[in-house]
């Protein structure tokens, strides 16, 4: 057993053997993850999140919405290409959303990562579908509407810590430009006689110490 940190919490990892590992996030949060590929075995995300007998690790696959995120994960990048040793149940609507490895040829290159993978010839407890870490959110937030919502309010105060962030930095640059424009006014004026603010020359020289200023800033 061994444990890890991060800026919130406390990670411990309990080995279930070389290539299996449990990972403790909190009382509740347990998960199963294989260690060669660091994917999680979904059943543990539905086990974690408290999900209905009703809904099984195949049944994800089957909505539309994951149908259409995998096939965004595929197009959009070469490093999700989908590659599922077997395959159970109905296959998912979706243009080559996984493969057969068996069927690759000989000597090709395989495609991983892997998006997802039914491991069935694993041990009890261990076997069924496995995703890719990416996707673990996306099934929790499928299996319990509460973990969905507070995901989106985690969301809404990363934006709204931003927003306030970037709203601070903008106030601070206006503050130090007013500051400068203050400091060019109150120089014009001693800089140029009385009588002499319509003269050319010294409205040339009025504009090279703004000039100065600017670069100053």
């Amino acid at each position: 057993m061994s444990t890890t940190e991060n800026t919130t919490t406390v990670i411990v990892h309990e080995a279930i053997n070389e290539e299996y590992e449990y990972i403790q996030y909190n009382k509740q949060l347990r998960l199963i993850r294989s260690v060669k590929d660091d994917m999680y075995q979904m059943q543990s995300i539905l086990t974690a999140c408290f999900a209905p007998d009703t809904k099984l690790p195949k049944d994800w696959f089957r909505n539309q919405s994951t149908i259409e995120l995998l096939n965004e994960a595929e197009n959009s990048t070469t490093d999700f290409l989908v590659v599922a040793k077997t395959r159970v149940g109905e296959k998912p609507q979706s243009p080559k959303l996984y493969e057969n490895s068996e069927e690759q040829r000989v000597g090709e290159k395989p495609q991983s990562p892997k998006l997802y993978e039914n491991r069935e010839k694993l041990p009890n407890g261990l076997r069924g579908y496995y995703v890719h870490r990416l996707l673990v959110n996306a099934v929790a937030m499928w299996a319990s509407p509460r973990y969905a919502w507070y995901i989106y309010r985690l969301l809404d105060e990363i934006h709204r810590q931003e927003r306030e962030e970037m709203e601070k930095k903008l106030q601070a640059k206006d503050e130090v430009i007013e500051a400068k424009d203050k400091t060019i006014q109150k120089r014009i004026p001693r800089s140029v006689p009385k009588g002499k603010e319509k003269n050319y020359k010294y409205m040339i020289y009025t504009e090279e110490m703004e000039n100065e200023e600017d670069r100053d800033m």
